[in-house]
């Protein structure tokens, strides 16, 4: 039988792949995109990302922070441990910065340059933002070891 905690578990553990998981495709599609010299490519790029990152990361997201609320509470943990500390800080900075920032630029971006056609202006924009999400992909991968390793316990 499966106990709550397990449950709570697999659901944070797979919500935190396809968050961390579509966020890594997404670079490789920025990369692929970026060597194409193809502007219309990267125009989609930026509008896709928008998107995916509304319907896809954002609930993977919730789900990662909210299973993971469930798993201290059901499991015999307590919230002053530090790996627990810097797991919500590195969410909230993760998740304010991508969906309050990243995934809305973005899209504007796409769409300015699906609308406007390319320019080095709009391309340094989109490499600026593509950077940015190299680092909370960094960020998260951080996070990640540090839930699994829990150093000094």
């Amino acid at each position: 039988m499966v106990t709550s905690y397990e449950l709570w578990l697999f659901l944070h553990i797979s919500a935190a792949i396809v968050w961390i998981g579509g966020a890594v495709a997404v670079q490789v599609f920025a990369a692929l995109a970026k060597a194409s010299g193809d502007p219309a490519r990267s125009a989609a790029l930026g509008k896709d990302t928008g998107v995916v990152a509304r319907w896809l990361f954002m609930p993977s997201s919730l789900v990662v922070l909210v299973t993971g609320i469930l798993l201290v509470s059901d499991g015999n943990w307590d919230w002053g441990e530090w790996f627990i500390v810097l797991g919500l800080v590195g969410w909230a900075v993760v998740s304010f910065t991508a969906f309050g920032y990243l995934s809305r630029s973005l899209s504007r971006v796409g769409m300015r340059m699906a609308t406007e056609g390319p320019s080095p202006e709009l391309g340094a924009e989109m490499n600026r933002l593509i950077l940015l999400a190299r680092t909370l992909i960094l960020i998260l991968f951080l996070v990640v070891f540090v839930m699994v390793v829990k150093p000094g316990l």
